[in-house]
């Protein structure tokens, strides 16, 4: 039987009109969301006597009588305070341990409120043309090292006065503080300077997890015989697009870089599924041998 063009046209209409349903950006907003109402929780669940189940921000909390520390707060502490607190380190390492596993930037995307914010500016973005300056991604490791030498000279944890992370937790339920105002100024830069120049560049709490990036079970995938190179991927990432070049170019099936947040916004907009975010095999023996072959020729011309 013989086909004409004009028969394909309602078929193509068809799934023109099919949406893609965008799962890994319904389920991170789901997480950031319950992660919001759940330290929001004392104020409605709290007990006038007794004990709570939970109190406590994303700096240091105790959840069933188990205490939890931010890594980074935590190491700021210990070296400000001069000495070892095991309780409050070994919180720390359950948390980091469980970012270890993962992937280590998973944090930046999944759980920071900053990150939460800068998504609404990124939709401006969409309809205002705004000055975009790139940066080098490894300040923020630098800003890290650089806060915990002065934590330890100076004897104060230098990030926790202004963290925008734990003051917006805590002004949310107390009162405006400085790191409310923290926070607006990491916007007006994101606006007038660079797209998420403060998570991408400056961010010494990014640092931290960038160092532990290249560690985890988890990677962005792509195929690529699917993959058509239309950039779409490129244009949606929230860390920073040249990490997906290795992977466009071939040069990777899965994303390597340690700035990767795995917020999966390429795998959602990829308009030919190609991406997707699974457990790193190792087994890609077919896949390394092109890798080399094609940076040899890159090399020679």
């Amino acid at each position: 039987m013989d086909f004409e063009l004009e028969d394909l046209e309602p078929i193509k209409q068809k799934k023109r009109k099919r949406k893609r349903i965008r799962k890994w950006s319904i389920a991170r907003h789901c997480v950031q969301i319950f992660i919001l109402l759940f330290f929001l929780s004392p104020l409605v669940l709290v007990e006038v006597e007794g004990e709570n189940f939970f109190y406590g921000s994303l700096s240091s909390s105790q959840i069933f009588g188990i205490p939890l520390s931010d890594p980074f707060s935590a190491l700021q502490v210990t070296l400000a305070s001069r000495q070892i607190i095991w309780s409050y380190l070994g919180g720390a390492l359950i948390i980091f341990l469980g970012y270890l596993l993962i992937r280590g930037r998973v944090f930046c995307s999944w759980v920071c409120p900053v990150n939460t914010l800068l998504e609404v500016t990124d939709k401006i973005r969409k309809y205002v043309d705004l000055p975009d300056k790139p940066l080098d991604r490894k300040t923020k490791m630098y800003i890290a090292i650089v806060t915990l030498v002065l934590s330890f000279v100076m004897g104060v944890p230098i990030f926790e006065i202004i963290s925008p992370i734990g003051n917006t937790m805590r002004s949310l339920i107390f009162s405006m503080g400085m790191g409310l105002w923290f926070l607006l100024a990491i916007v007006l830069f994101d606006l007038v300077v660079s797209r998420r120049g403060w998570c991408r560049y400056l961010c010494p709490l990014g640092g931290l997890y960038q160092s532990i990036g290249k560690f985890g079970l988890f990677r962005v995938k792509f195929d690529h015989n699917r993959c058509m190179g239309c950039d779409m991927c490129r244009s949606v990432c929230l860390s920073d697009p040249d990490i997906l070049e290795p992977s466009i170019n071939r040069l990777e099936m899965y994303v390597s870089d340690a700035d990767c947040t795995l917020c999966g916004k390429c795998v959602d907009n990829c308009p030919v599924e190609a991406l997707s975010i699974t457990i790193k095999k190792q087994d890609l023996v077919k896949l390394d041998a092109h890798r080399e072959e094609k940076k040899k020729w890159y090399k020679g011309a």
